[in-house]
């Protein structure tokens, strides 16, 4: 009684002892976890949607023009797979065209959001497939499409101008959570990242790449493009900088102006020069993800005329009722939490193998796809094989057109594992043919940036012998040559006249490809008689 506030306050100071600090991952959850459980405005994902759809849809519509699928599949004779996808083969049957009739009919669903998931689920497929059936095909914005389809399928794109709530399969919604716009932006934003750190190498600021892929391009003004002055450079440095600058660029107010002029210049200037499809009109049209996640709002209200609210002012408004605390969390949300940071995860991971793997990935391939390598390499290759007969010690040069389509062999020319896998199909051809004991070698030249053309593999080794390794292939040679100023021009029609070849090719010095095409078409014709 007699000292009551000092003892008050000796309880509270006790009190304050005992009590535990926040740990710094605490601290992080209270901060991060009410921020991104935000509820934002959901019509960017809207235009999402439609985007994908319009997307996937030309894509599909390009392998039903003109019979496309018939080549690339139908009239295959060898499907190039990945170690562990040996088993995914082609349909029965015409079901190569009802693949991507079904995949054009599911684009127009998600497009119009009727049975928005599972037409996503099917646009992620049907692409996989593409990519799996035969890897050759891989290109960048094909793998980026199904991506963004198979994020399609876990957020909540139909929930908003959709079939699905015009019909009560979804229960509307014009908002979704702010973690998943981050996720739309990481998916959108990564091929700009990694296409810059790919970009960090001496070869492209050497300008060579550039100047090569252009001068395979369009003309402008009766001007090859890479002759129009300061193009090469410009496309060397511009093209590293676009990427590495214009995520954060369109994301701050201040300098957004200037990245969608820049945006538009860049992927215009791409969608002229060279061939790759939808794909920059695809990154223009989803450039608004990297927006104000209401700015879609706005302009539309803006457009027809209506008034915005102060609640439509607001980029994020916090729903009534929405989790302060990770424990207040569903454990359905925290799985789709868990999901979306291993899709993180692995997207981070994958574009680093080419820097761990022995070697250039740019001359191996490996750890190329799937790493958002683009415009890193100009490849020149003429290859042609030897199969020999164990028994007789008899042989035969054949081109890698014997059991490949001319599109086939433009992009196995100069890929090691896709020169091992051509060499074991000529082997079984050479079977059919009678000659079931036998060797086949290759004779790869391929020159790389415009370096004098070498061999990639190794011409002494039998091809049907050696397998994919893990980690290394000892039957790959690891050096590309020298890097030569003014690159090498020559054609290749010259090359077996300008190179010393080795054995066992020896055969073939001073001779021309068309001289051997002309032999072989001879012997065939004897044969036929």
């Amino acid at each position: 009684m007699g000292f009551p506030f000092a003892s008050a306050q000796s309880e509270t100071i006790m009190s304050d002892e005992v009590q535990p600090r926040p740990s710094a991952s605490m601290k992080f959850r209270s901060k991060v976890v009410p921020y991104a459980w935000t509820r934002v405005d959901s019509l960017v994902l809207v235009w999402v949607r439609i985007a994908v759809a319009i997307a996937v849809y030309v894509w599909a519509d390009d392998y039903l023009s003109d019979d496309k699928y018939k080549i690339l599949f139908i009239d295959a004779r060898v499907l190039f797979k990945y170690d562990a996808m040996t088993w995914v083969g082609l349909w029965p049957g015409d079901a190569m065209r009802w693949h991507f009739v079904v995949t054009k009919i599911a684009a127009i669903g998600l497009g119009v959001g009727c049975l928005t998931r599972l037409s996503a689920m099917l646009l992620c497929g049907s692409i996989a497939y593409v990519l799996l059936v035969d890897c050759q095909l891989y290109i960048n914005h094909y793998y980026l499409l199904s991506m963004m389809a198979g994020l399609l399928v876990f957020l909540p794109c139909g929930k908003r101008w959709s079939v699905d709530t015009f019909i009560g399969a979804e229960r509307p919604s014009t908002t979704f959570r702010r973690w998943q716009l981050w996720l739309l932006r990481f998916q959108l934003g990564i091929p700009y990242v990694f296409g810059a750190i790919a970009k960090l190498n001496g070869d492209w600021f050497r300008g060579q790449p550039a100047d090569l892929i252009l001068r395979n391009q369009t003309e402008l003004l009766g001007l090859n493009f890479a002759e129009v002055p300061y193009v090469v450079e410009i496309f060397m440095v511009g093209g590293f900088g676009y990427d590495l600058l214009v995520v954060p660029m369109l994301m701050w107010r201040p300098t957004r102006p200037i990245a969608v002029g820049l945006s538009l210049v860049f992927h215009l200037t791409n969608a002229m020069t060279l061939n790759i499809g939808v794909f920059p009109w695809f990154m223009l049209a989803t450039m608004v993800v990297f927006f104000p996640p209401d700015t879609l709002d706005r302009r539309m209200r803006l457009f027809l005329g209506q008034p915005i609210s102060d609640e439509a002012r607001r980029s994020g408004p916090v729903e009534p009722g929405s989790p302060s605390t990770w424990r207040s969390i569903t454990t359905i949300e925290k799985i789709a939490v868990m999901m979306a940071l291993v899709h993180v995860l692995i997207q981070l991971l994958l574009p680093i193998r080419p820097a761990i793997y022995p070697g250039d990935s740019n001359w191996n391939e490996r750890g190329h796809r799937f790493a958002w390598r683009m415009m890193l390499r100009n490849k020149e290759a003429l290859t042609h094989f030897l199969v020999v007969d164990k028994n007789s010690d008899d042989f035969l040069f054949v081109p890698s057109t014997t059991v490949l389509t001319g599109n086939q062999s433009q992009r196995a020319d100069h890929h090691p594992e896709l020169i091992r896998q051509t060499a074991i199909a000529i082997s079984h051809e050479a079977a059919k043919l009678g000659v079931p004991e036998n060797r086949v070698y290759a004779l790869a030249l391929v020159s790389l940036n415009g370096r004098r053309p070498t061999p990639i593999v190794d011409p002494t080794v039998d091809l049907t012998t050696v397998a994919r390794g893990w980690w290394r292939d000892d039957w790959v040679v690891e050096d590309p040559g020298p890097f030569l100023d003014p690159p090498w021009t020559v054609p290749k029609d010259q090359w077996w006249q300008r190179i010393e070849l080795p054995d066992p090719f020896k055969t073939l010095q001073g001779h021309t490809p068309q001289e051997l095409q002309s032999y072989l078409r001879e012997v065939n014709a004897r044969a036929g008689k």
